[in-house]
């Protein structure tokens, strides 16, 4: 393959050296197929411990954590510093150059409140500086992506990662687009799928077939496909190198 490859990988693994070594074997794997990989990732997990071990109260609704300034200041601590720079320093210790990250560098990603009275400073669709983004590309080169964005009022937002990367793939054109997961492929009544239409995608959706953190996997897949996105995988990392993930076309 050739062209830009948007890999989205979730928190929930990333302090794990084994697993960092993987990822990194699959990016790798990416680049020797000729592409220019872009890496965005999530920190759900080490946020919560971050708020935890500092007595910082949070709550969720509908699925995402109400981000209050406090909170904030959290967040860009861990997806800005601890993850970015792990995953950074991990990828150039094995000889993948890497540059680190978030979306308020050069203005790289921009959002609006998702919905300022109820989330806090949580952001909405992202809009991303195609330009900008595409300036960072280089031969060899793998650009991380922290999902911190720059908000309407000048300060920071936290915007979920399945949205960052999809909106990525769209403004850089990408080819393929994968989403991390931890199980190997999308489960369906009649088991894991290899291929889905779109249709398909959302019927799991609406039937409640798809449950928890595939959700907004599947919707980012199906608004990247909308954007002109012409592959979508999702799968371990196991499932997308020996070719039994799922994959999501028109």
């Amino acid at each position: 393959m050739s062209g830009l490859c948007i890999v989205k990988v979730g928190g929930a693994r990333l302090s794990d050296p084994e697993y960092l070594t993987a990822l990194t074997v699959h990016v790798r794997a990416q680049q020797a197929r000729g592409a220019t990989v872009v890496l965005v990732h999530g920190g759900g997990r080490e946020i919560g411990e971050l708020h935890e071990l500092l007595g910082v109260p949070f709550r969720k609704v509908g699925g995402l954590r109400v981000t209050s300034p406090s909170s904030m200041a959290l967040v860009t601590m861990v997806l800005c510093g601890a993850i970015n720079k792990r995953l950074v320093a991990h990828l150039v210790s094995s000889g993948v150059a890497a540059l680190g990250v978030s979306g308020a560098d050069l203005g790289l990603i921009r959002s609006g409140f998702l919905n300022r009275d109820r989330l806090g400073r949580v952001g909405g669709v992202p809009d991303v500086s195609a330009g900008a983004l595409k300036s960072l590309f280089a031969p060899g080169r793998v650009v991380v992506i922290a999902p911190v964005c720059l908000g309407p009022d000048g300060d920071l937002l936290n915007v979920n990662a399945d949205s960052v990367a999809q909106a990525v793939a769209v403004a850089v054109g990408a080819e393929l687009i994968e989403f991390v997961t931890d199980v190997d492929a999308v489960r369906t009544r009649e088991g894991n799928a290899d291929r889905l239409s779109p249709a398909e995608v959302q019927a799991l959706v609406e039937d409640q077939v798809a449950l928890g953190g595939m959700i907004p996997k599947l919707h980012a897949a199906l608004a990247a496909l909308d954007g002109g996105v012409p592959r979508v995988r999702l799968g371990s990392l196991g499932s997308l190198a020996d070719g039994t993930a799922t994959e999501v076309r028109p």
